[in-house]
């Protein structure tokens, strides 16, 4: 499962059970869009860092991706 962080707090790897690809997708609309990193207290635009079989999805078309349980939160208008 994909998960959401800034560019400023990014991706732990240290922390993460799983094995992610080494660099972040843009969402769309990025950096004016709704999806928000998934630290606590923070609302900066998030970057979806995908697990590594999920980026070759990507690379192969696929646009859609489901997200951790509490790993993002979603801005509204």
């Amino acid at each position: 499962m994909a998960i959401v962080r800034c560019d400023t707090c990014g991706l732990d790897f240290r922390r993460t059970k799983r094995a992610y690809h080494d660099a972040p997708v843009k969402p769309v609309g990025f950096p004016n869009t709704g999806v928000i990193c998934g630290i606590t207290n923070c609302r900066n635009p998030g970057m979806v860092w995908l697990q590594k079989d999920e980026y070759d999805e990507y690379l192969r078309g696929e646009g859609y991706f489901s997200v951790k349980t509490n790993s993002i939160k979603v801005k509204v208008e």
